[in-house]
């Protein structure tokens, strides 16, 4: 169960098709992959259509004699940039809402275009259909098909709202509880997130490391990445800062490997001011170390809030137990326990090549940042079903002891503390792998369901190692 909250249509949209469903590294999320041939194709069936329509109309720019760009020529680039854009969300390059506008541009040319290539198909004077073509160019060169009148729109009375995040499993950098960084050289990042994606077609597999950094960064710094299973061979990447925010991502692609999460990754940072290159340290990338870890994030409260009004604490932990898998929370409270039963539907491939889950779960906690008093809604699943009730943050001070279970069967317990302000006392101390979440007590009981999805993962496993191997023979 958790708070009922304005869900964006962005979200929905992935649940409409599972075959071409991916996870990108956070902030975007799930996306539904789209097919980049089938731009191809269209373009390739516009351009025999055109090459007819056309045929060798010579057609001057206005009275003078230079002669205007062969539309066909214009129309291959369209397409290019077109496939470019698609393979670059494909490849989580690229958000989804620019990716749908610049999209939804790319449509609209190719709609005018296919008008004008059947008007070109009539009885027209060859000077009507130089005139056609010229407008023709215009819309593959992004001028204007016709003169647009302005009208005037009212100003709108006050500024448009902009959401902080749109999903729960998004990492937030701005909250007001957030955990200290570790210590590192001046201008060195912290290692926020990392997580292993998986590329490839017949016979080949490329494997893709993503790395989120946290705390302020530069555009001429540059990252350092070695895999121990990789012979140790560094790459280096640009770091890629978000403007306005103390985040930043780089992404390493290792052509034609088919890693494992296994053995370590060592990294080091380039601080472009400096041009000094610092160690960050080793990462050990065994997934099965974070069955034995949880934390607790703070994130708006709604999520896709703008208002900065209250915040809400969430349980992150993991788990490798696929879709099938009902997982669930109850708590205790200072030994009391906490009406509801709490549900971990909001998921994020934490890291792909592993399987491994990454749950997000609300709890009936809200902190006001504001002075407000206001507390979230609730609503059953089931009728009859017990509904939680948020504590506001001086009656949920105290000791929080929490029980997930794997259809129905204890799988972790964590465990933490908060002040009467609504901040969790602080356990440990954050490692290399920093994100902006507070580590949390947490222990890890042995259960069938991951025990069963860890052995059809292996065969899994051997099974694709198998077929690669035996493609390169």
């Amino acid at each position: 169960m958790r708070p009922r909250w304005p869900i964006p249509l962005i979200l929905l949209l992935p649940l409409a098709s599972c075959s071409n469903e991916y996870v990108c590294p956070d902030p975007i999320g799930a996306i539904i992959r789209d097919d980049c041939e089938a731009y191809r194709t269209r373009y390739e069936s516009l351009k025999v259509q055109l090459s007819f329509s056309v045929g060798g109309i010579g057609v001057s720019a206005g009275a003078g004699k230079e002669k205007l760009r062969d539309p066909s020529e214009l129309l291959q680039l369209l397409m290019q940039q077109t496939m470019a854009l698609c393979r670059d969300f494909n490849s989580c390059r690229v958000v989804p809402d620019d990716y749908r506008r610049r999209r939804e541009d790319a449509d609209r040319k190719f709609t005018a275009i296919t008008a004008i290539s059947q008007q070109l198909k009539g009885d027209l004077d060859a000077e009507s259909k130089r005139q056609l073509v010229a407008k023709l160019i215009d819309v593959l060169t992004d001028a204007p098909v016709s003169p647009r009148r302005s009208v005037a729109r009212p100003r709108p009375s006050a500024p448009r709202c902009k959401r902080v995040l749109y999903s729960a499993t998004s990492l937030y950098f701005g909250g007001r509880f957030q955990p200290p960084m570790p210590k590192l050289p001046e201008g060195v990042p912290a290692l926020a997130w990392w997580e292993m994606t998986r590329a490839g077609g017949i016979g080949h597999v490329d494997t893709y490391v993503h790395l989120t950094l946290r705390g302020k960064t530069d555009a001429d710094d540059v990252i350092y990445l070695s895999l121990s299973q990789d012979g140790g061979k560094e790459l280096r990447e640009k770091v890629r800062s978000r403007p306005g925010r103390e985040e930043a991502r780089a992404s390493f692609k290792l052509r034609d490997k088919l890693l494992r999460e296994e053995g370590t990754m060592t990294l080091a940072y380039r601080v472009g001011a400096t041009l000094k290159k610092h160690g960050m340290g080793t990462v050990d990338l065994d997934w099965r170390r974070w069955r034995g870890r949880g934390y607790l994030a703070y994130m708006p409260d709604p999520v896709n809030s703008c208002t900065g009004e209250y915040e809400r604490p969430w349980l992150v932990f993991f788990t490798r137990t696929g879709n099938k898998a009902k997982v669930t929370v109850r708590c205790d409270h200072d030994g009391k326990p906490v009406p509801g039963v709490l549900e971990g539907r909001d998921t994020s491939g934490a890291n792909r090549v592993s399987h491994l889950e990454r749950r997000h779960v609300a709890l009936p906690i809200r902190i006001p940042l504001k002075g407000g008093r206001a507390r979230g809604s609730w609503t059953a699943r089931l009728p009859g079903e017990e509904v939680p009730v948020d504590k506001l943050p001086d009656e949920a001070k105290g000791l929080w002891r929490c029980r997930v279970a794997v259809n129905g069967r204890t799988a972790r317990r964590l465990e933490f503390r908060l002040r009467p302000d609504g901040s969790v006392v602080p356990q440990g101390r954050a490692g290399i792998v920093s994100p902006p979440w507070w580590p949390v007590k947490t222990e890890a009981v042995d259960n069938e369901v991951e025990r069963e999805r860890d052995r059809e993962l292996a065969k899994e496993a051997a099974k694709l190692r198998g077929q690669l191997e035996r493609l390169r023979r």
